[in-house]
C-alpha cells in the first residue's frame, strides 16, 4: 500500500464512542420462507453494541435475508424483532445501488449539511479519492472503487451498527487489507456475511451458523468455529449413534413381549419411556459440490497470444500489454492489480478483440472461450436455471440437469 494512500484519522474513531447500553435489536423465534421453501425457523439473537458477528452457513440458508430482516427491508413469517430507538445502521449490501450511474462521485454523496459535506470531503480524501477524480461518473469507477465510495456513504450517516453483505467482493488485495485494518479500528457494532475467512478471521469474534433449524452460535473466530464444529458435529454423531442402538434395543424387547398377556405391562411402561425419551435429530452433513472443470484432451499447444493490447480508452489507454504475451495449454493465470488499473477492462476486450476479429488477439481455432462475470451480466433474470443454461448450451438436458446437481442445484431450484 503506498504511503498515504488510504488512511482514516484517529479523530473518526474518536468521534463514534458512546455506547448504547441496551441491545441494538433482539429477535425472538424468527421464521421465514420463500415460495413455499423454508429458509430457517426458530431463530433467537440479541445484539449488544459493539459486537463483531460473523454470520456463516451454506448458500441459500437466507443470510442476507437475516441481514434484510435487521434492517427491516424484509419481516420474519414469525417471531418478533425489537429494534433499539438509537439503533443507527450502515447497510452495505453485495450489490451497491446509487443515487444515478451518471452522477459523479462530489454528486453521489453531497449533503446539504455544511459540516457533514465537509466530513464527506475528509473521507474521500481518507478513502484514496482525491480531488481530481470526484467527477469521475459512478459508472466509470471499478467494482471495487464503488464497493469503497459504498462504505464511505454509510459511514457519513454516523452509524452504530454496520452490516457488510460480501463486502470483499470486487475488492483488490491491497483494498481488503485496508478494510480490514479500518474495521479493526471500528469500535461499534458489526455483522459480517461473507465467504473471505481470513477476513472473517480479522473482523469477527463471534461466529454464528445459519441453518435450517436455526442459529448455532461459536462465541470464537471463524478458524476456532471450524475446530468446534468439528468437535460438536462428532458429538453428536456418537451421541445419535448410542441412542439408535438404545431404541433399538428397546424395539427388541417390546416387540418380544407385547403379544404376551403375562409382559404386556412392561412392554407398554417401556412404550412409555420412549414417548417421554428428548430425542437427538440425526445430525445433518453438508452437500459438498461436486464438479469437474478440467478438459481431458489437449486440442492445442498455444491457446492465446496477445500483442501490444491497448487497455481502456485510446486517448488515456490505462495500460499496454507486453510486445508478446502467449497463454499455453495448461497455465492458470492471476491477473492482479489494484482497483481502477484496468483487470476486468483487459478480460473484456480480449473478448471485444476476438468478437471484432482484431490482430491484437490471436485465440486458436481449436478453443471456444468462457467469460465469468463480476457482476454476472451475461445471465437473464427472467429465466429460471434450467432455462438460462440451456439456452446458451447445445448439450442434452439431462446432462445439463446432472451438473446443476453437481452444483447443488436440483428439483424445483432448477425451475
Amino acid at each position: 500500500m503506498e504511503k498515504n494512500d488510504i488512511k482514516i484519522s484517529k479523530s473518526f474513531y474518536a468521534n463514534n464512542l458512546i455506547k448504547i447500553k441496551e441491545p441494538l435489536f433482539i429477535f425472538r423465534n424468527i421464521s421465514k420462507s420463500f415460495f413455499g421453501k423454508e429458509l430457517f425457523e426458530d431463530v433467537s439473537m440479541s445484539m449488544s453494541d459493539g459486537e463483531r458477528i460473523a454470520i456463516v452457513g451454506a448458500n441459500g440458508t437466507g443470510k442476507s435475508t437475516i441481514l434484510k430482516i435487521i434492517i427491516g427491508l424484509e419481516d420474519p413469517d414469525q417471531g418478533s424483532v425489537e429494534r433499539n430507538r438509537e439503533l443507527k445502521i450502515g447497510y452495505l449490501p453485495q450489490e451497491t445501488h446509487w443515487d444515478s450511474l451518471k452522477n459523479t462521485i462530489l454528486q453521489e454523496v453531497r449533503s446539504d449539511d455544511s459540516e457533514t459535506q465537509r466530513r464527506i470531503t475528509y473521507l474521500l480524501e481518507d478513502f484514496g479519492f482525491s480531488e481530481k477524480s470526484w467527477k469521475r461518473k459512478i459508472s466509470s469507477l471499478s467494482g471495487g472503487e464503488k464497493t469503497k465510495l459504498a462504505l464511505l456513504k454509510l459511514l457519513t450517516l454516523n452509524p452504530n451498527l454496520l452490516i457488510l453483505d460480501e463486502p470483499t467482493n470486487h475488492l483488490d488485495l491491497q483494498t481488503i487489507e485496508w478494510m480490514e485494518s479500518f474495521l479493526s479500528g471500528w469500535k461499534r457494532g458489526i455483522i459480517c456475511v461473507s465467504h473471505d475467512r481470513y477476513f472473517l478471521d480479522k473482523v469477527c469474534d463471534k461466529t454464528f451458523e445459519l441453518s435450517s433449524n436455526g442459529l448455532e452460535k461459536y462465541y470464537c473466530s471463524y478458524s476456532q468455529y471450524l475446530e468446534e464444529r468439528a468437535v460438536r458435529l462428532e458429538n453428536r454423531e456418537l451421541s445419535y449413534n448410542r441412542q439408535e442402538k438404545y431404541l433399538k434395543k428397546q424395539q427388541e424387547f417390546i416387540d418380544r413381549f407385547r403379544a404376551k398377556a403375562s409382559t404386556a405391562s412392561r412392554a407398554q411402561s417401556r412404550i412409555k419411556q420412549l414417548e417421554k425419551m428428548e430425542l437427538v435429530e440425526k445430525p445433518e452433513t453438508s452437500k459438498g459440490i461436486k464438479i469437474r472443470l478440467d478438459f481431458e484432451i489437449k486440442v492445442c499447444s498455444r491457446v492465446m497470444e496477445i500483442k501490444s493490447l491497448l487497455v481502456g480508452a485510446e486517448e488515456s489507454p490505462l495500460f499496454i500489454t507486453p510486445e508478446r504475451l502467449e497463454v499455453n495449454w495448461g497455465d492458470k493465470i492471476g491477473i492482479v492489480g489494484r482497483n481502477g488499473s484496468g483487470k476486468s477492462t483487459f478480460l473484456k476486450m480480449i473478448l471485444r478483440c476476438q468478437e471484432d476479429d482484431r490482430k491484437e488477439v490471436k485465440l486458436n481455432d481449436r478453443i471456444k472461450l468462457g467469460y465469468y462475470a463480476q457482476g454476472h451480466e451475461e445471465l437473464d433474470p427472467e429465466k429460471n436455471i434450467l432455462e438460462e443454461v440451456t439456452s446458451k448450451s447445445t448439450v442434452e438436458e439431462e446432462k445439463i440437469r446432472n451438473i446443476l446437481g453437481g452444483l447443488l442445484f436440483s428439483g424445483k431450484d432448477v425451475f
